[in-house]
């Protein structure tokens, strides 16, 4: 995947989250509308990261790690899995290697029942 994907797919995904989710402003201010771009850098960086080494431990792993982290910080976990499903949606706008795209859809998939399993939600 290259910058300009990942750029495009983080830039989108920052605009859709806080249209739907305005009071996140409010909570988190500007600070954390950058925390949110850096946060979806991250996850970019690791599906990225994930495909080239073929490990989707890895991925589960910083999954695993972030909802730690954003939990902690009153991030809950369904932010989370909304996130991953943005990017979801977006990587289909761009072009890509089809089994890259199927890869790091897999592991968003894969990522987000784990989320639920962990804390029992849908």
């Amino acid at each position: 995947m290259n910058e300009e994907t990942k750029r495009f797919i983080t830039d989108r995904v920052v605009e859709e989250f806080y249209t739907n989710y305005p009071w996140l402003l409010d909570k988190f201010g500007e600070k954390g509308k950058r925390h949110t771009r850096e946060d979806n850098d991250h996850h970019m960086e690791h599906l990225e990261l994930s495909y080239e080494l073929q490990d989707e431990k890895f991925f589960k792993d910083y999954t695993e790690w972030l909802n730690d982290v954003l939990v902690s910080r009153g991030v809950g976990t369904g932010l989370i899995k909304e996130n991953y499903r943005m990017i979801q949606k977006y990587m289909k706008e761009v072009e890509m290697k089809e089994d890259e795209r199927n890869y790091h859809d897999h592991l968003l998939e894969t990522s987000i029942s784990y989320l639920e399993q962990m804390t029992n939600t849908r």
